[in-house]
């Protein structure tokens, strides 16, 4: 959590300087390059951590097909580009990679059993997207509230599972036009995952994903 905290303060501070840097531009029309491509980085959560029972749950029967523990979260990044129709709408593509989760088992589960004696493996995931998104311009301001849906393709990739699966995606934020060709963006995504109620849930669970993120890119 202290990561976290440290990011988003990071961040604020970050957007305060470029918001100076912007001062010293003489006033523009910010949207005349419907055209922008930049770089993704954040925080995210892949949730590997909800095929873990609780301690009220844990016994014997769980710890044959359920991970016993899970290291997961941390840092994303990624890159974007789309297109603006006008100031209130725009489609837009980006590609995210998400920090590795490590899946660990009980020494008399399924998986070992069936791995020639493994006990953990380690998992990546990635996504790419297509979103619409809807703008709000701020009254008296540049800035832009924004809401986001579209498809993730999300790839899962380790020894059991390694396939892309659609699944739908939403977004929330704000972005700013610092200039007429620099813009930013701070934002929050869900993108849906997927699992089945089987002995084995690892075998098929695509992880449901949470980030926040900072965005800089160039318009043209």
């Amino acid at each position: 959590m202290n990561k976290f905290n440290k990011f988003l303060s990071l961040c604020f501070q970050f957007i305060c300087a470029l918001m100076i840097i912007k001062n010293s531009f003489a006033a523009d029309d910010k949207f005349t390059h419907p055209f922008y491509v930049g770089a993704t980085g954040g925080y995210g959560a892949t949730t590997w951590a909800g095929l873990v029972p609780n301690k009220d749950n844990q016994n014997l029967a769980m710890s044959l097909s359920t991970p016993i523990k899970v290291t997961e979260g941390g840092a994303i990044w990624g890159a974007f580009g789309g297109y603006e129709f006008n100031k209130f709408f725009a489609l837009e593509a980006s590609y995210n990679k998400y920090q590795d989760a490590k899946i660990e088992f009980d020494e008399i589960s399924i998986f070992n059993f069936e791995h020639d004696g493994l006990t953990e493996f380690t998992t990546r995931t990635e996504t790419v997207t297509l979103i619409g998104k809807v703008m709000l311009v701020i009254p008296k301001t540049d800035i832009r509230l924004f809401s986001s849906t579209g498809v993730a393709a999300v790839r899962r990739q380790d020894i059991i599972y390694n396939d892309w699966k659609a699944t739908p995606t939403f977004g929330a934020g704000l972005n700013y036009n610092i200039t007429p060709r620099i813009m930013t963006e701070f934002g929050a995504n869900y993108t849906a995952g997927y699992g089945e109620a089987q002995l084995s849930p690892t075998d098929s669970y695509l992880p449901f994903l949470y980030s926040v993120f900072f965005r800089l890119g160039l318009r043209f």
